[in-house]
C-alpha cells in the first residue's frame, strides 16, 4: 500500500515530487495525464491522509488532483482510501 500524506502537497513542483518519490514511476511524471497513465499501469492500494491539506494548499488543482485518484479508482486501477486526519510519519 502506498500512503500519501495531504500536508507534503505544498504546490504543484513540490506535489510531482513527492508522487514521484512514492511510487517510483518509470519516468517522471509532471502532470495529471501523466499521473493518470502511470498509475493506471500497475495496481495499486492507496491511502490518501489529510486529504483535505491538498483542497487547501493547491485549491481547484488540488481538487482534479484528487479526482485523478477517484477516477482511478472508478475504473477500477486503484484501491483508494481517503482519510480526513491522521498522522503519517514517513
Amino acid at each position: 500500500m502506498v500512503v500519501l500524506d495531504g500536508k507534503k502537497f505544498l504546490d504543484k513542483e513540490k506535489s510531482f515530487e513527492y508522487l514521484n518519490t512514492k511510487f517510483a514511476f518509470s519516468y517522471y511524471v509532471e502532470n495529471l495525464d501523466a499521473l493518470y497513465d502511470c498509475l493506471s499501469m500497475e495496481d495499486f492500494d492507496v491511502e490518501i491522509i489529510n486529504y483535505r491539506d491538498i483542497f487547501i494548499n493547491l485549491g481547484q488543482y488540488g481538487r482534479t488532483l484528487l479526482g485523478v485518484f477517484l477516477d482511478l479508482s472508478l475504473d477500477l486501477y486503484i484501491n483508494l482510501n481517503l482519510i480526513g486526519f491522521g498522522e503519517y510519519h514517513d
